[in-house]
């Protein structure tokens, strides 16, 4: 808020012993090199930590202001006394030390991480939380420090009536500003709240509450505000006697001088802010250039190509800086392998892996010599070999904002694998094209039931039919679609056994898997051929749960997370713990035998017609 005038005018010395990886273990000399960058790994680590916490403080402190104008619904009093309750505490002495130790941490370690990105090929959710990030001091000077300038250095009280009195009544630009400030607050706390807890394993059955939430909060607080400000134009259309006092300044008074000079002394605090932001670009120019000209590095891929980039870039970033193909379906993010290369020469003066990156490493059973191409940053020469053939080569030196992992994405999924049981039997004393006929409808009939409840065919491998739900929705909207297409397909696969019941010795039966999680969706393959749309560990999952099908005797087997997505919290099933091929730990599922015990899951309203 900008305070109107009267009437609203305007390497370490030595050689470091060699490194031996087992797993995820490093084992390093106190003060050798490769320790001095575990503890700057470990300084990263604090630093991401730090900026969460007190992104997460500065988001708490807008909720409560949000809350608190919610209460302008009401009454312009209503909001005054709520403000006692929800505002007042921030304006102590630790809340004051709290607020803006926070907001000085976090945009501190804000501009610091845009100074360290060596490029701005970024997901374009995360630049526009960037964008927005930068936006949001330009728009808080003209009101929050507006306001404390005028507190702290000339002693006025400004309460909610005078700020809704500037804001509405003698303010030309300060209303849709304000108005602008919350949408821009409220957008950039929502993306980074939700980049922190969407690893969470609950996440997927929070996200309609926080949803709503997302929703609700600044929608009245929205109300609110304008309540308020229609209420404090009607005082002011009434004339000066129906204001509540001290709400504006006559002209040539000593209020009205102090606040132009406030107003003088957010325009430099603008400028300064700007020109802060400006230099950290031009930081970024200069020590690109120096790095060039004096810390550059080599690095020798297959068939002798070298390429040169500044010190501070990853194997990633120099792959594509010079345009040499190397696959990564994250977009660089630390979350696949394929990026990953065999380092022939120069590994041991690279940096350790993180915790993150050796867990992923010990997971696909990586020797020691195999590294994330997007987590290293050589400082001295290094020879990789990318282990995964990209056939499509990155473009070289793109800069600008935009995605860096194209149409790809992580979202929620369900994967529904099913599978035709007594397949082999099928063969036996029957000509080819009469088997073929009877697993050519058996697969129709599957297909036919995953695309009436919105899902996508992914794969079909002999009689195994594998399909996605929920690439264009949330995830509990994903599981009962897929709950229904299982209970569609297997009904209709008994309807087929009926068809077919003079070309069968037995019933068709068949086994199904069904999982939600993690995927990465919208992949394209090369030449532009139909393939799987996406990718992750929760196909293979549904697959492996659809085994466990005869061993249980069941035909629908899904996992408790699944469930829990489409199930009312009284009316669960049973729940077992379930051994699963490749996995450490047991995953707990229900089994289903008959139809009626799906159909009572997902209730009358879920039926499938």
């Amino acid at each position: 808020m900008r305070l109107p005038g009267p009437q609203g005018g305007g390497s370490a010395g030595g050689s470091a012993p060699p490194l031996r990886w087992t797993g995820s273990l490093h084992v390093s000399a106190p003060g050798t090199a490769s320790s001095t960058r575990e503890r700057a790994s470990s300084q990263r680590g604090f630093l991401r930590t730090l900026r969460l916490w007190s992104g997460l403080v500065l988001f708490f402190y807008a909720t409560m202001h949000f809350l608190n104008h919610a209460f302008g619904i009401r009454s312009l009093e209503a909001m005054e006394r709520a403000g006692k309750v929800l505002l007042d505490p921030w304006q102590s002495v630790p809340g004051l030390v709290l607020l803006y130790g926070a907001m000085i941490v976090h945009a501190g370690l804000g501009l610091r991480a845009l100074y360290r990105r060596r490029h701005l090929r970024i997901p374009a959710t995360d630049a526009v939380q960037i964008a927005l990030g930068l936006a949001i001091p330009l728009l808080l000077m003209a009101h929050a420090a507006a306001i404390r300038t005028a507190e702290i250095v000339y002693g006025a009280q400004i309460d909610f009536d005078r700020v809704v009195y500037q804001l509405w009544v003698a303010s030309e630009f300060g209303l849709p500003r304000q108005l602008l400030l919350m949408l821009v607050v409220w957008v950039h706390g929502c993306i980074g709240v939700r980049a922190w807890l969407r690893s969470k394993s609950w996440y997927p059955r929070a996200v309609p509450l926080l949803a709503a939430l997302a929703t609700l909060v600044p929608a009245l607080a929205l109300l609110g505000f304008v309540n308020a400000g229609l209420d404090m134009r009607e005082l002011a259309a009434a004339g000066g006697m129906a204001l509540p006092p001290g709400v504006s300044d006559p002209p040539g008074s000593p209020q009205a001088a102090a606040t132009a000079a406030v107003n003088r002394a957010v325009d430099w605090m603008t400028v300064a802010y700007v020109a802060l932001v400006a230099g950290v670009f031009a930081a970024r120019a200069i020590r690109d250039w120096h790095a060039a000209r004096f810390r550059a590095v080599r690095l020798t891929y297959p068939g002798g190509r070298v390429v040169t980039v500044p010190v501070g870039f990853s194997v990633l970033e120099a792959s594509r800086w010079a345009g040499i193909p190397h696959a990564s379906v994250c977009g660089g993010r630390g979350r696949c392998s394929t990026c990953r290369v065999d380092v022939v020469a120069g590994g041991d003066t690279l940096s350790p892996p993180t915790p993150e990156e050796a867990r992923l490493l010990s997971r696909i059973g990586a020797p020691s010599s195999v590294r994330l191409a997007c987590q290293i940053r050589p400082e001295s020469d290094v020879a990789v070999v990318p282990l995964v053939h990209s056939a499509a080569p990155a473009r070289p030196r793109e800069g600008g904002l935009g995605g860096g992992a194209g149409g790809r994405r992580e979202t929620e999924v369900a994967a529904l694998f099913v599978d035709l049981r007594q397949s082999t039997q099928l063969a036996d004393d029957r000509l080819p094209y009469d088997t073929l006929f009877i697993v050519e409808r058996y697969i129709k009939t599957v297909a036919a039931a995953v695309r009436d409840c919105g899902g996508h065919v992914i794969n079909i491998a002999g009689d195994g039919v594998m399909s996605v739900f929920g690439t264009d929705g949330p995830a509990h909207n994903a599981a009962r679609d897929a709950f229904r297409a299982a209970l569609k397909l297997w009904e209709d696969i008994d309807a087929l056994s009926d068809d077919l019941r003079m070309e069968l010795s037995e019933p068709l039966r068949v086994g199904i898997g069904l999982h939600v999680g993690v995927a990465v969706v919208g992949i394209e393959w090369a030449g532009g051929l139909e393939g799987t749309p996406f990718l992750g560990d929760t196909g293979n999952v549904a697959a492996r749960l659809e085994a466990q099908t005869k061993r249980l005797d069941a035909t629908l087997v899904a996992s408790k997370e699944a469930v829990l997505l489409v199930a009312d919290d009284g009316d669960l099933p049973d729940f077992s713990a379930v051994m699963l091929p490749g996995k450490q730990e047991p995953v707990e599922a229900a089994s289903f035998r008959e139809s009626g015990e799906l159909r009572a899951l997902l209730k009358e309203r879920a039926a499938v017609g």
